[in-house]
């Protein structure tokens, strides 16, 4: 049976968070999601992660950071979730970055290399959508969609939910996003025939059982309170021979873990492959498309986007692949029957 559908959350305020301004509190949910919670310092290295992320503005106390933290779990009423933790900073950077060109949060992937042509990247696509978009081809490559009632689960801004709507030629394609003003944004951004967006949580998919033929995530699956649970919800809502098309990372540690997991839910797996390469390389091109773009911007846009694109892709989520830490995972599985 699914699960009644929830009411969404108001957009977290970020007035809450003050006195840090919105960047630094997307920051703050970035230490309090990756720095340990335990320590008596744990507010001065939460203060200090902040303050190397933003040099150009005075650097906040640590009781801020703390008191800050302490508003934000109460809003949450999910102190400590990280679900709730991610929703919160999609929120904050949809109210950062609301550009209508900015609709692909993903890293994107490239079979080019760093010199040659580059054919996977689709430059009809707005913003840094170019290699975003084909990792959407990837990851939905192995389903005939033609026809099929297609269910996209943490479908950030939409860009690749469109772009399945207008290729692939499927009958509905539902976008669900846990962050209110990413599906606001989605509504306001995109619009097809069968193309529809809904607030949702991963774990709990407001949606009756065997009611899609194939659901799609990319690069969301590790925001999710709970992957398990996902799995399994997925599974119930997939019709018989239905197809799961995810694309991920996964610490390299446990670079099985998707695969058992999809199997545990009542999945057989059909294909994993490891596709961190042409995420790097991606990553690569990823310097030249910001600066293509960052040169059409005024210049206080220009400067978070650039800090954007640096920091937070260029410098953080790529150190993930590139040390190892962390791979990208692309899995196609189906439902039995």
């Amino acid at each position: 049976m699914s699960a009644p559908a929830a009411h969404p959350p108001e957009p977290l305020d970020p007035a809450l968070l003050a006195p840090l301004d919105p960047e630094q509190a997307l920051h703050l949910l970035d230490g309090l999601t990756w720095l340990p919670a335990a320590g008596p310092d744990r507010w001065r290295r939460v203060a200090d992660h902040l303050a190397a992320r933003l040099p150009d503005r005075p650097a906040p106390a640590p009781r801020d950071c703390r008191d800050a933290a302490r508003a934000l779990a109460a809003a949450l009423g999910e102190p400590g979730g990280a679900g709730a933790l991610y929703r919160a900073k999609y929120d904050l950077i949809a109210l950062l970055h609301p550009d209508p060109w900015f609709t692909f949060l993903n890293m994107g992937h490239c079979t080019a290399g760093p010199d040659g042509p580059d054919p996977c990247a689709d430059p009809e696509l707005p913003g840094t959508g170019r290699h975003g978009g084909a990792l959407y081809d990837l990851t939905a490559a192995p389903a005939p969609l033609e026809g099929a009632a297609v269910l996209d689960v943490g479908c950030g801004r939409g860009g690749g939910t469109a772009r399945l709507a207008r290729t692939r030629l499927p009958r509905t394609v539902t976008g669900l996003d846990a962050s209110p003003r990413n599906v606001a944004l989605c509504r306001r951004d995109h619009t097809a025939p069968g193309l529809d967006f809904r607030y949702g949580e991963a774990d709990r998919l407001p949606h009756p059982d065997a009611s899609f033929d194939a659901v799609v995530s990319v690069e969301s699956v590790h925001c999710f309170p709970d992957a398990g649970r996902f799995l399994a919800e997925a599974a119930r809502v997939l019709r018989p021979g239905g197809h799961l098309l995810l694309a991920d990372e996964w610490p390299a540690a446990d670079a099985h873990g998707p695969a058992r997991a999809a199997a545990a839910a009542g999945l057989r797996v059909e294909a994993v492959e490891d596709i961190t390469a042409g995420v790097l390389r991606s990553l690569d091109r990823l310097p030249a498309e910001a600066a293509r773009l960052l040169g059409t911007l005024d210049e206080g846009p220009r400067a978070a986007y650039a800090r954007f694109f640096a920091d937070r892709v260029g410098r953080d989520s790529a150190g993930l692949y590139r040390s190892g830490r962390c791979v990208y995972l692309r899995l196609h599985a189906r439902r039995e029957g």
